[in-house]
């Protein structure tokens, strides 16, 4: 089975766009097979989305696949959208989705923060739960680094998905942790120093 995060260009057919009204704003954006949940917007990152507080500043959506949290937010909240990602191809449509739907971003096609410099004061993940536990706690990890001193690190987890497990590993990182959001076992975590 072929997974999200690794790219896949033969999966390619025709590019579909999902349309999203939200925070009074209407985007589209374009997928294709191969991408995570390119039928139908993530109902994890929606409801990561809908329970952000605003936010300013530099923004990273870390693990953005075509772009959906980055580029929703960036519609509502001042802040300087950095989107990353491993697989190139989910990075090629998060730009194209950027341009689309009038927002400015800057794509790092990299594997978690391997190639991103710099300090953030919001970072959103829906961490690649198929990628293993080792991988979702070293981005964990490098986000911690990578936070201004009063950034915030969101994460959105199901509990079948190991949010529990999750939350105890975040209780290692960051001083504080906090649910904003826990409804049928999905929950969206804040962590910050």
């Amino acid at each position: 089975m072929s997974h999200y995060f690794i790219e896949n260009h033969e999966v390619l057919t025709q590019d579909r766009e999902i349309p999203l009204e939200i925070f009074g704003h209407r985007l589209g954006f374009l997928t294709n097979n191969g991408l995570f949940s390119c039928d139908k917007i993530d109902d994890a990152s929606l409801i990561l989305i809908q329970n952000m507080p605003p936010v300013k500043g530099a923004f990273l959506d870390l693990g953005c696949g075509y772009g959906v949290i980055g580029i929703s937010l960036a519609k509502t909240n001042e802040i300087v959208l950095t989107q990353s990602d491993i697989n190139s191809l989910a990075l090629s449509y998060a730009q194209k989705n950027a341009a689309r739907n009038g927002v400015i971003a800057t794509l790092i096609h990299s594997d978690s923060f391997e190639k991103i410099n710099g300090k953030f004061e919001t970072i959103t993940l829906n961490p690649p739960i198929h990628a293993g536990k080792d991988v979702m706690y070293r981005m964990y990890e490098d986000s911690a680094a990578h936070l201004t001193p009063d950034g915030a690190f969101y994460i959105v987890i199901q509990k079948k998905h190991g949010a529990e497990s999750s939350i105890k590993k975040l209780k290692t990182i960051f001083k504080y942790v906090e649910i904003i959001y826990k409804k049928k076992s999905l929950f969206v975590v804040r962590s910050h120093a």
